[in-house]
């Protein structure tokens, strides 16, 4: 059934920004994913800031900021105007999207009683110190791919398409535009309807046709 439902999802290139989708139903959805999804010593050491349809100033500048960071250390000044001056680049969906989740990290201020008992007894949480958060990264980098990786199945059990966009500034200084965004950011998730596909789009690009996947049995190896 699961796999059934996974393997709905597919790149959206762009989203049907005439689609509504109710806050109601993504707040839901939100609910149902924190629930399940599970966290090393129950930190959840990631905060999820949604923006909705109303947002779509701070989604474009999201979008730049993902543009901006394809000009590191290439020469490239403006891609928009050289590299993807014919298409936007996959990640333009963030433009479309009726709903972008920007998952950054989080500072634990409220340690749970049976936390607070372990700190008072010795134990030291990076989740709870300022100066240490950032080492929390790689290991909140995973529980946000667990939560995502569930919210998306939710999200296409309900005929609402998702994607996943890595190519932006780890840098906190380059969100200074973005107030809300206070710590780094981990992961970006644009959703809503899909309008254009990327396996559509392909058919007509020869060479995005060879855009696959490694080999089953070059990433599992069973050691018998």
């Amino acid at each position: 059934m699961i796999d059934k439902i996974l393997r709905k999802r597919r790149y959206v290139r762009e989203f049907d920004e005439d689609y509504d989708i109710p806050y109601s139903l993504v707040n839901s959805l939100l609910k149902k994913t924190w629930k399940v999804t599970p966290s090393k010593n129950n930190f959840m050491p990631y905060m999820i800031h949604v923006l909705g349809p109303a947002q779509q100033k701070y989604k474009e500048k999201v979008f730049e900021n993902c543009l901006s960071s394809e000009g590191l250390g290439d020469g490239i000044e403006d891609p928009l105007n050289t590299r993807y001056k014919d298409n936007l680049p996959n990640y333009g969906n963030i433009l479309s999207c009726s709903y972008l989740l920007i998952f950054t990290l989080r500072l634990e201020d409220k340690p749970n009683p049976f936390q607070k008992a372990a700190i008072d007894d010795g134990h030291r949480y990076e989740a709870v110190d300022e100066n240490r958060l950032d080492l929390l990264y790689p290991s909140a980098s995973l529980e946000v791919g667990m939560f995502a990786n569930s919210f998306s199945s939710l999200c296409l059990k309900k005929d609402i398409d998702v994607s996943f966009v890595g190519c932006f500034h780890r840098d906190l200084s380059k969100w200074s535009d973005i107030p809300f965004v206070t710590r780094t950011p981990i992961l970006l998730m644009p959703i809503g309807k899909g309008k254009v596909y990327r396996d559509k789009t392909a058919k007509q690009s020869p060479i995005e046709r060879l855009d696959l996947k490694p080999n089953y049995e070059r990433i599992v190896n069973f050691i018998q």
